[in-house]
């Protein structure tokens, strides 16, 4: 298992599940990067609308002379059909990475996308040609509904069917690298598992988990029970998956109840299966359903295309940001090396993203002599380690400025749960200790700002109550997350860098 700490337990728990359920072909090399899903989702939506926009000119081309593809009225038509192509199946979930890692071609799905991209296409055309036969556009589009008559659309029908699928069958057959799609570790009993594992392999669910191993809990003393446990911990925080799905019989709820508890706090998604032999029933009632009965507990935040979304928000900003106020970072980083000695940047050790250790950086606001790196002892108002130069700094947050090479670089992201050192306490009291769920907060990349900060639970950790605040809305947030909730939190954040009595 790639990225692991414990070889041997590692070991273990793969060949454990290659004898329940060896691999179609005998495949044994490991699984593409989920970089590659990426590249192959992008090419299969570039591969459509390519195969639509070659069956689209040459079915119009037939019955209509070259030279009408230098006018706008058929080009922009033309245009909307294939862009109703990408949306279409979209919505119809042929981009699902499901869809995408399948050997198997279904037709039926892709021939009632098809359609409604045609009828989709035609419609945005009736209302774009309608709109500039009422405004100054009319000579733009004139008469732009007439691509829309004749014998072509008709054969386009056919034929840009035709041509998509069979685009999607010669991918499908070039495919050669078995992509990881939701990698997934089955957990629990043995009965269980080898309940669990026979109904994916049947059913229809089977392909929406790619199984890389099992862990089994049955029969195993205390020690390696727990080391078992903590190997898992350690491939979810090193991403080796995204997926645990608890297999135990309905009465071990309160083993269950602590699986669930002790790997929540990670970014993974938790399915629970309650273990079906238990009840008993028949063969033919048991093996006749392909849905397999899971319960989802947890689930990971910002994955898929929320992920994506919130990855093009901080690098557009934050580019643009540092584009804007790099003669301002020159000025400060002058002003710095002028008024004390030391570098420019202060470097901090910080938890991010699924409890891995980043190295933060800030404008260097303390003398050096007397900087803590770790936060062992708390900032204080008036904090004599201070500079004259790093108290206007820290008190319009200007020393943060630099987080936004972080966020550049994919450590950080401009809105989350603002990291803490290493040595942080609440009031004395490890913040873990503090809080439970603490760990929690991890799920997602830290930030430069967040809901926290802007309701105002910011500065010295000195107390369990203040700590306890900010979890909870960083909890909030990561439930609630949009692009919309982002850009709120960066509009009051502006609002308060000259106006925070808690900013010191």
């Amino acid at each position: 298992m790639p990225g692991m700490a414990d070889s041997d337990i590692a070991i273990d728990i793969v060949q454990t599940h290659a004898s329940r359920q060896p691999r179609e072909g005998g495949q044994s090399h490991p699984p593409a990067r989920r970089s590659t899903l990426v590249l192959s989702t992008l090419a299969t939506i570039g591969l459509d609308a390519l195969s639509a926009a070659l069956a689209a000119a040459g079915c119009y081309a037939l019955f209509n002379p070259l030279s009408d593809f230098t006018l706008s009225s058929v080009i922009v038509p033309l245009a909307l059909l294939v862009l109703s192509v990408n949306v279409s199946f979209l919505e119809r979930g042929l981009y699902t990475g499901t869809e995408i890692v399948s050997n198997r071609l279904n037709g039926r799905r892709v021939a009632l996308a098809w359609v409604q991209a045609v009828a989709l296409g035609t419609l945005l055309t009736f209302c774009l040609a309608t709109f500039a036969s009422a405004s100054d556009l009319r000579t733009t589009f004139a008469d732009m509904t007439r691509i829309l008559r004749g014998p072509w659309l008709p054969l386009f029908l056919v034929v840009g069917f035709l041509s998509v699928l069979g685009a999607r069958k010669v991918r499908v057959s070039a495919i050669r690298v078995r992509i990881a799609l939701n990698r997934s570790v089955i957990i629990g009993d043995p009965r269980s598992i080898d309940d669990l594992v026979r109904r994916l392999r049947t059913g229809a669910d089977g392909a929406a988990f790619d199984i890389v191993g099992v862990v089994e809990l049955d029969s195993v003393d205390p020690e390696a029970r727990n080391a078992r446990l903590d190997t898992l911990e350690r491939m979810i925080q090193e991403d080796t998956i995204e997926t645990v799905l608890v297999a135990l019989p309905w009465t071990a709820t309160e083993e269950l109840r602590q699986i669930v508890h002790r790997i929540s706090l990670s970014p993974v998604n938790i399915y629970v299966y309650p273990g079906m032999h238990t009840l008993k029933l028949l063969p033919d009632v048991d093996t006749r359903r392909n849905d397999v009965p899971l319960l989802m507990v947890c689930h990971r935040p910002m994955e898929g295309w929320r992920a994506a979304v919130k990855r093009l928000e901080d690098i557009a900003v934050s580019g643009l940001l540092l584009a804007f106020i790099s003669p301002v970072m020159v000025v400060i980083a002058c002003a710095i090396k002028l008024t004390s000695k030391g570098p420019v940047f202060f470097r901090q050790r910080r938890l991010g993203y699924n409890n891995r250790v980043i190295e933060v950086l800030k404008f260097r606001s303390m003398y050096t002599h007397l900087s803590d790196a770790d936060a062992s002892v708390q900032t204080l108002r008036g904090d004599k380690r201070v500079t004259s130069v790093g108290a206007l700094l820290r008190r319009s947050s200007l020393d943060e400025l630099p987080q936004l090479i972080n966020v550049l670089r994919g450590d950080m992201s401009l809105v989350g749960p603002r990291p803490h050192a290493l040595a942080t306490t609440a009031g004395g009291v490890a913040l873990h200790d503090a809080v439970p769920v603490y760990a929690a907060r991890h799920r997602v990349k830290p930030g430069i700002t967040g809901w926290a900060q802007v309701n105002g639970y910011r500065g010295a950790l000195d107390s369990v109550e203040k700590i306890v605040h900010r979890v909870d809305h960083d909890l909030y947030y990561i439930e609630n997350w949009s692009l919309g909730f982002d850009l709120k939190i960066l509009f009051q954040t502006v609002c308060l860098v000259f106006a925070d009595d808690n900013a010191f």
